[in-house]
């Protein structure tokens, strides 16, 4: 099981609780802006939430395919700033997948971005053997591709096509190979 809590310099990781999908869900709807960039981001319900933070709070071991972790992101004040999504082994042995980093807006462009996702590697890196970490952006989104690409995501391994609410998205596979 992927460590419960853990704190970066300015930020302190954390499970979330499992009355807490509405804090989960409000997180994820302030960036609704992006919703013409990034077909992810519509409307869920908030039995999605639910289900997430109920997957994330199962116990896994360190090498099954595909276990899945959601970690509240907060200050050290304890204001929320996010959350992450983290998927071991997903989609091949020895990868993390990052299916969703979302930070609200009034925390943006204060670098706290680089500080979760080098964490995260970093604490992913102690839990289990990885040998790549990878996500998906569509190319529409160009902030976040940028985000990405400035994380060391410069590898493509593939540029798609989706239809998605009757809409044509590019998605893209980044990935960034880990030091041995």
């Amino acid at each position: 099981m992927l460590i419960p809590q853990w704190e970066s310099k300015n930020l302190v990781f954390t499970e979330f609780l499992s009355d807490e999908a509405e804090l989960a869900k409000s997180i994820f709807d302030s960036n609704s802006n992006v919703k013409e960039m990034d077909p992810t981001f519509r409307e869920w319900p908030i039995t999605e939430y639910e289900k997430l933070i109920a997957e994330s709070n199962k116990s896994k071991l360190p090498d099954e395919q595909g276990a899945f972790y959601l970690r509240k992101i907060s200050t050290k004040k304890g204001q929320v700033v996010g959350y992450i999504q983290l998927e071991f082994h997903a989609p091949s042995t020895g990868t993390l997948w990052l299916p969703m980093l979302t930070i609200l807006p009034s925390f943006k462009g204060k670098g706290l971005g680089s500080e979760i996702v080098s964490s995260v590697i970093t604490v992913a890196c102690e839990y289990a053997n990885l040998q790549n970490v990878a996500l998906n952006v569509y190319a529409e989104n160009i902030s976040a591709f940028r985000f990405w690409y400035r994380q060391g995501f410069t590898q493509i391994r593939s540029f798609d096509k989706e239809i998605e609410l009757g809409k044509e998205y590019n998605c893209l596979v980044l990935y960034r190979e880990l030091k041995a």
